[in-house]
């Protein structure tokens, strides 16, 4: 064992289970599409929204070396979803540009969120 509470293998197994609900939602999606890689950005933004909600769940204490565990689960999460997003669009549009804002928009959120959560108050 490394340490690993009771709550940290409930965390583990939440976040199994709802990858693989989000693989299971991304084939029916990429089966019914017809597209695969449909499924992909399916995948991430269904994780990456889990991401985002579960880590009200995680450690908020802050570390001198980086961002507490929540804010980076948060972070991590938003871009995860952006990134499917942002393919996503590009699979409807075959638009470069779009994808190119989609993605600035979505690093600007994160930022935001980020600061404002970190605003010290």
């Amino acid at each position: 064992m490394t340490g690993e509470t009771k709550y940290g293998r409930t965390q583990s197994a939440i976040a199994i289970g709802a990858f693989l609900i989000a693989i299971a939602v991304g084939l029916l999606v990429g089966y019914f599409k017809d597209d695969y890689l449909t499924a992909v950005w399916v995948v991430l933004i269904i994780f990456g929204i889990y991401m985002v909600f579960a880590s009200k769940f995680r450690s908020n204490s802050n570390d001198s070396f980086g961002p507490s565990e929540a804010d980076a689960a948060a972070a991590g999460g938003i871009i995860m979803a952006g990134i499917g997003a942002a393919g996503m669009v590009y699979t409807f549009t075959e638009e470069v540009i779009f994808t190119a804002v989609v993605l600035l928009v979505v690093f600007a959120v994160t930022g935001i969120v980020m600061a404002y959560k970190n605003r010290g108050i």
